[in-house]
């Protein structure tokens, strides 16, 4: 059995391998963007409470300011509001995406849109598309596809990794999570990669299974149905006509708050596959699994070239 796993996990990786690295390695550049973007942009993501204890305006105040200062080319769909008294509310326009207009609870003054850095651009369209975005949203193109596909192939060569590996006795599993550094670069980097791959599989298998929720319809459809959501139902639809919409009709949320539907479902994919779910901890943990996901096919490409250049000059050597 342990040889059909093997197989399994060389043959996925020989072609894959190299994809697999870019694909984690642009995640894990992306794992702090939120925290890094804020702390460059920090006049557009905090503000300071006129008073201790100040009370912030209405959400209905709010879209009335915000409403009053943006231009009549843009249609108000949503307003993010935070429990936090330091943290400013955001307003989400149609004809935007997701570019915002930060807004201070408090006076209702706009300070600014968020901006998106292009080094994490460039690591966004690298990881969910290999630099080949669709079109539109929804729509599929070449490197969407071949990410879907790695990223649901990684879930076996992860798998057939652990099995192979997994040990038997308390004594193999202790070599199994040790590194040796003195017994040259072969065992050193096979131990590398057996030990790196048992500290980030679980890790890695969660990235990737909550990953493919945004490759593929089919696969969204039956993560969703399984924790008894409709997946329809998480599709928020504004109103297309060209007149701004009523304050009635303006989605808000909380930015604090726990999830909850038709939203939830979404948003505790987002949260898993990121590791923003456990703060600034678990940022750090998906950091390193992703960084290992990255040196991982690296390794096993070291450890398949070593092995295959010692068969080659065995055989030369019985020749001769």
């Amino acid at each position: 059995m342990k040889k059909l796993f093997r197989n399994i996990h060389l043959w996925l990786s020989l072609p894959l391998g190299i994809l697999i690295s870019i694909i984690c390695l642009s995640g894990a550049a992306l794992v702090f963007e939120q925290d890094i973007t804020q702390a460059l942009q920090r006049s557009i993501y905090r503000v300071t409470p006129p008073q201790k204890g100040a009370e912030a305006l209405s959400p209905e105040a709010l879209i009335e300011c915000i409403q009053k200062q943006a231009s009549d080319s843009l249609h108000l769909t949503a307003l993010q509001l935070s429990h936090n008294p330091e943290e400013t509310a955001f307003a989400s326009f149609r004809e935007t995406g997701k570019k915002r207009l930060s807004i201070n609870p408090y006076t209702g003054k706009a300070l600014g849109w968020t901006e998106t850095y292009p080094f994490f651009q460039t690591m966004r369209k690298l990881h969910r598309w290999l630099m080949d975005p669709p079109p539109s949203k929804g729509e599929k193109s070449v490197g969407k596809v071949v990410v879907g596909i790695t990223t649901l192939l990684m879930v076996f060569i992860l798998i057939s990794g652990l099995v192979i590996w997994i040990p038997r006795t308390r004594k193999a599993l202790k070599n199994r999570l040790c590194v040796s550094c003195t017994k040259g670069w072969r065992r050193f980097w096979y131990d590398t990669h057996v030990s790196i791959g048992f500290y980030s599989t679980i890790f890695l298998l969660v990235m990737a299974l909550t990953g493919l929720t945004w490759s593929f319809g089919w696969y969204r459809t039956a993560a969703y149905s399984l924790f008894g959501e409709n997946p329809s139902a998480s599709v928020h639809r504004v109103d297309k006509g060209k007149e701004k919409p009523r304050k009635d009709e303006v989605r808000i949320t909380w930015k604090d708050a726990q999830p909850s539907a038709p939203q939830s479902m979404k948003g505790w994919f987002y949260a898993f596959h990121t590791g923003s779910w456990g703060g600034m901890f678990t940022k750090i943990v998906y950091f390193l699994a992703a960084l290992s996901g990255g040196v991982l096919p690296l390794s096993g490409y070291y450890l398949w070239w070593k092995r295959t250049h010692k068969k080659t000059t065995a055989k030369m050597s019985a020749r001769c």
